[in-house]
């Protein structure tokens, strides 16, 4: 303990002492100098230390803090100097062994590949609505040309009624063939936009089930037959039912008999890991120089009317879902028989889509190229 007094203090040691002959407290006293020159002594070591210490040691925290933090610089000046609008040079990285810096390199990866997957697939779209407008431009030109001219010749005071009603009809096969290019076209381009996602498992029968019944609507004179078993496929559905569409509207159009009858017999089924869809008419057939021309853009026959693009259509579904479509002869070798092979499983089921994805785009800079041909 410490006792003051007198203007000073002393340390004090009390022990009790207890013997045969003498009992009691020994007390022991003494100044309290020697303690606070020990503790200044204490306290002026440290203070010298702690200054000699402290700059090494901040030097030595120095380097170690930039030593484990030069892979983050790094990676922030490579990433600093990455401009995706104006070059394709991306991210690279090589593994520090710093969990949070490799991991952080990673995400910027993952970033950069969505952002050039996405501006690709806004190029595009940009190149699929200009080749929209160059298409509809130029195919639609001499049709409404032509239906220009009839309505001129309509507003002749003093046409025939037979005339007239010529005319008139001509004006229905042109605006019918114009909308039917329409739609063609914004199909093409659906088809050259569409996303990995909208593929899902579903039963190709119960499409072709609905396309015959809107089919046999619109065709109530034309005899359309439906054999079909479960046929399981991951696709699109609005591009399956475009391509079965397009299969039996070709059929009615061009595979009528000698008699002008149609008689169209649609198959769908499940054929080991396929897909098979056939559709056979009674017409008067495909020649074998022609079977592949048939599926290019605008190819029209001297007599058709339609817009040239429905078997392009079943051609660009059957490549998106990864499958074939060929022409041969029909049962009997009589008629035209169209058969497609869809794989019930596709790549698009793991998020992947064929690399070509430019049927309106090439379209439309063929539909050019034709009309800058000399003739």
């Amino acid at each position: 303990m410490t006792i003051r007094g007198a203007g000073r203090s002393w340390r004090a040691y009390a022990m009790p002492v207890k013997g045969t002959q003498v009992s009691g407290t020994l007390w022991v006293f003494a100044p309290d100098t020697a303690s606070r020159t020990q503790l200044a002594l204490v306290r002026n070591r440290v203070v010298t230390t702690a200054l000699l210490a402290a700059p090494p040691s901040a030097l030595l925290a120095w380097a170690i803090a930039s030593g484990a933090t030069r892979p983050l610089r790094r990676l922030r000046k490579a990433a600093a100097g990455l401009d995706p609008r104006a070059t394709s040079v991306r991210l690279e990285h090589r593994p520090t062994r710093v969990a949070e810096v490799d991991d952080l390199a990673a995400t910027l990866q993952t970033v950069l590949a969505r952002y050039d997957e996405q501006a690709t697939r806004t190029a595009q779209a940009l190149d699929t609505a200009r080749s929209f407008s160059a298409a509809a431009s130029h195919e639609l030109r001499n049709p409404l040309m032509s239906m220009g001219t009839n309505l001129d010749v309509l507003a002749h005071p003093e046409l025939p009624d037979t005339d007239r009603a010529e005319v008139v009809e001509d004006l229905r096969r042109e605006h019918a063939r114009l909308l039917g290019m329409l739609v063609a076209l914004r199909e093409l381009g659906r088809g050259d936009l569409v996303e990995a996602d909208a593929f899902r498992m579903l039963d190709a029968a119960e499409v072709a089930d609905a396309a015959v019944a809107e089919a046999r609507r619109r065709a109530p004179d034309a005899v359309i037959t439906l054999s079909s078993g479960s046929a399981p496929v991951h696709g699109w559905e609005p591009g399956i039912r475009i391509l079965l569409d397009n299969l039996v509207g070709n059929a009615l159009a061009h595979g009528r008999d000698a008699r002008g009858r149609a008689r169209i017999a649609v198959a769908v089924g499940a054929e080991g890991d396929q897909v098979l869809i056939t559709v056979d008419d009674r017409g008067p057939g495909i020649a074998p120089a022609d079977r592949q021309k048939v599926f290019r853009r605008f190819q029209r026959g001297p007599a058709s009317t339609g817009s040239g693009l429905g078997l392009t259509l079943v051609a660009q579904q059957a490549a998106l879902h990864g499958g074939t479509v060929e022409i041969g002869e029909g049962p009997g070798g009589a008629g035209t028989r169209c058969t497609v092979r869809l794989p019930a499983r596709d790549a698009a089921q793991e998020g992947e889509l064929p690399s070509r994805r430019d049927w309106l785009t090439v379209t439309a800079q063929r539909s050019q190229s034709s009309h800058k041909e000399p003739s």
